[in-house]
């Protein structure tokens, strides 16, 4: 099935392969929230490098093209499942699983999450993300 797409999405497409850029996913960090102390709050950034080396930590290795993608789906823990991801292991094996799940696709996460924003009637401004 074939989708319309604007020219900024089809050219963000391919320029990062269905994957998260750096600028996507800061984009996306920066609007989670999480429940915190009763209400929501936002999740407070980490850097790239600090999940790069969480990952290292516990083994596990993703393919290069995907570290937004993990970038991201640390944040996502942070900000959706603190109770069930509540340890550095499990979030890394969430990060791994996700990824690389055999029967999934390696653009998953990204669509994933532009399912999710088409949901809530959020607009990516493409262009900004190239």
């Amino acid at each position: 099935m074939q989708y319309l797409v604007s020219e900024g999405e089809a050219q963000y497409m391919d320029a990062h392969h269905g994957h998260f850029s750096k600028k996507l996913a800061e984009w996306a960090i920066s609007n989670m929230r999480g429940k915190r102390n009763g209400g929501m709050a936002p999740v407070t950034k980490q850097p790239v490098e600090n999940v790069e080396e969480l990952l290292r930590a516990n083994g596990i290795r993703i393919p290069e093209e995907s570290v937004y993608d993990a970038w991201y789906l640390y944040h996502m823990c942070l900000a959706d499942y603190p109770q069930s991801l509540d340890d550095n292991r499990r979030v890394a094996r969430y990060i791994e699983e996700t990824i690389c799940d055999p029967d999934g696709e390696p653009t998953m996460v990204l669509a994933c999450f532009r399912a999710k924003m088409d949901v809530k009637q959020i607009p990516i401004n493409w262009e900004r993300m190239l």
